[in-house]
């Protein structure tokens, strides 16, 4: 790699050589080279060039991953010389996922990057509570609280943070640094908190902003920002909430035996052969049956769907313990273990069924999915006249992060082995089999999903995407169009750099967050060459918004997007979403 001035070790973590790291580290103290020398002329300037290279998109997760994981090598030398000579950290930071929240990564990679600028971190992992946070920033003496959410839900939590360091007395003494993709700069002045950040690197830049500065009075004063795109700031979740609106006149006009069915409508929107009006489907979280259940009702009555995926018809039992949606634990068909802590949504794995890639024979596949009972299929296909799309789902990224943990995967993406690739080889193959079950019976579309974007990029570099993943949905698509299907995916976050090539491999409709891209530059791009499928803001304005904003958001996706067909009208009413504006 290219020097950039830096020194050896620098070079080593930028390379992600943390065995390299460890050693010139040793080197340099044998050398009689101070610690604290060593942090401020290589860790640090190597942690800052790491954060660039990952703002610019010269550097993806894994990338950043292994960088953190080097430096942590060399850091682990140093800290215990740093601390004998009485050798003060920049600054104190105490950092958790707040309570309700069992996402990680987004906060373990702040964590490292803070690290790699000189604080002194102490990570309270994830469901942290306001009490846990008081606690801790009082015993470490703590300059800045980090507080981190994924979760549209576990917001609150982080102004009742805020107001649990008020009480107690330290809100005077400590900055409150907040970040995470639901988040905005406006969301953090409202609360009070002192500082905003939207990546690893900026939390970097704006900590060492706030160490200069006062802490700021809850509800007063400004918010230092790390914010690189200006987001603006969402409209107020204490608007007032306006009733639910009923159906549109057109509605009734769509239920006209003239007018075709949902799953010709369909057919149109997916072939560009001019639908009479937009498909719509709504995705229904349990979270919105529990907190919603009678608004529910009247949408699922006034706006019934087009699209719908069929049960899961097999003839044989498939393995699962517990609820997926519900607090506690949950087994999946595959053996991993889900936790949660909140109902209406699904868990995070944290206890990865894989280790090593060099043993994984322990991994039994569940093949009881295979028993794809046709007939009951069929029934269900002839009696609806909705579009239906199969009851299966392939996901390859996401269930190797479900077996081996997401942090293990992206490091091993780094720098894949042949073990990986050999099984994920072999899972695309359970996948292919079962696909082409489904193909066989009498559903209309076939889907796949795989989250691959982060708020602002693609989440490893689309050289690596192409040669591992592109194939293997190349393969689903084929299956489909063989035998008569379309073909779905999702995929969540800033995908834009992958569309061109699923577009490519003849992907029928795609649902992404077209929020976290441009909407517009999409439309111009890529509209008339595939369906998109949804979907409305969901992390701003489905909470946020007013009735009239959500409206106009709509009518942006039905400008950018419909070209004699090519766009379907969708949401997912989750955590959160207000039911006005479903």
């Amino acid at each position: 790699m290219k020097s950039d001035g830096l020194t050896a070790l620098a070079c080593a973590v930028l390379d992600g050589e943390a065995a390299r790291a460890r050693e010139l580290t040793e080197t340099a103290l044998a050398a009689g080279t101070p610690p604290e020398r060593i942090l401020s002329t290589d860790l640090v300037p190597a942690m800052d060039v790491a954060g660039l290279r990952f703002e610019q998109r010269e550097f993806f997760l894994p990338d950043l991953l292994l960088s953190a994981r080097a430096m942590h090598e060399a850091l682990s030398l140093l800290t215990p010389l740093l601390a004998k000579r009485d050798i003060e950290p920049v600054g104190r930071v105490v950092i958790g996922t707040v309570a309700g929240d069992l996402h990680d990564i987004g906060k373990n990679i702040v964590a490292a990057m803070l690290e790699g600028g000189g604080f002194a971190v102490y990570d309270l992992g994830y469901d942290v509570t306001p009490e846990a946070f008081a606690t801790e920033v009082r015993k470490r003496s703590g300059d800045i609280v980090a507080l981190s959410a994924l979760l549209t839900t576990s917001k609150p939590v982080m102004q009742a943070v805020i107001a649990e360091l008020d009480r107690t007395g330290l809100r005077d003494r400590v900055r409150v640094l907040v970040g995470g993709a639901p988040l905005t700069e406006g969301f953090a002045a409202e609360i009070g908190a002192d500082g905003y950040a939207a990546t690893g690197s900026s939390a970097v830049r704006v900590a060492r902003d706030l160490m200069t500065t006062d802490p700021v009075d809850p509800g007063r004063g400004s918010t230092v920002s790390g914010s690189n795109e200006g987001v603006a700031s969402a409209a107020s979740q204490s608007a007032a909430t306006s009733p639910m609106p009923g159906p549109r006149s057109s509605d009734t006009a769509r239920r006209s035996p003239v007018t075709p069915s949902p799953r010709e409508l369909v057919k149109q929107t997916l072939e560009f052969r001019g639908p009479t009006y937009l498909p719509r489907q709504m995705w229904l979280l349990p979270w919105a049956q529990q907190h919603h259940p009678q608004e529910v009702a009247q949408l699922e009555r006034d706006f019934p769907p087009d699209i719908i995926t069929i049960p899961i018809f097999c003839s044989e039992p498939v393995p699962g313990q517990g609820n997926a949606h519900s607090v506690g634990t949950f087994v999946d068909a595959w053996g991993c273990t889900f936790h949660n802590v909140q109902e209406g949504i699904i868990g995070e794995v944290k206890q990865p069924l894989i280790d090593d890639w060099s043993n994984t024979q322990h991994v039994d596949f569940p093949r009881e999915r295979l028993a794809v009972d046709a007939d009951q299929v069929a029934g269900f296909c002839r009696r609806s006249d909705r579009y239906v799309l199969a009851g299966t789902c392939p996901r390859p990224f996401e269930r190797l992060q479900f077996l081996r943990g997401t942090e293990n995967l992206y490091l091993d993406l780094g720098r894949p082995s042949g073990e990986l690739r050999a099984f994920l080889q072999r899972l695309h193959a359970f996948y292919v089999e079962e696909l082409t079950l489904w193909a066989q019976t009498e559903v209309d579309g076939l889907s796949f999903m795989d989250d691959w974007g982060s708020q602002h990029a693609v989440l490893i570099s689309p050289e690596l995407w192409r040669e591992l993943f592109k194939p293997l949905y190349a393969e689903y698509i084929a299956i489909a169009h063989a035998h008569g299907k379309h073909a779905f995916m999702h995929s969540d976050g800033y995908i834009a750099d992958f569309i061109p090539d699923l577009i490519e491999i003849g992907l029928d409709a795609l649902n992404s967050q077209v929020f976290c891209m441009d909407v517009e530059d999409l439309g111009e791009r890529f509209g008339g060459k595939l369906t998109f499928w949804g979907e409305l803001d969901r992390q701003q304005l489905l909470p946020n918004a007013t009735t009239a904003e959500i409206e106009a958001a709509a009518r942006r996706l039905e400008t950018a997007f419909h070209h004699d067909g090519g766009f379907i009208a969708q949401c997912e009413f989750g955590p959160g979403a207000r039911p006005e504006n479903v």
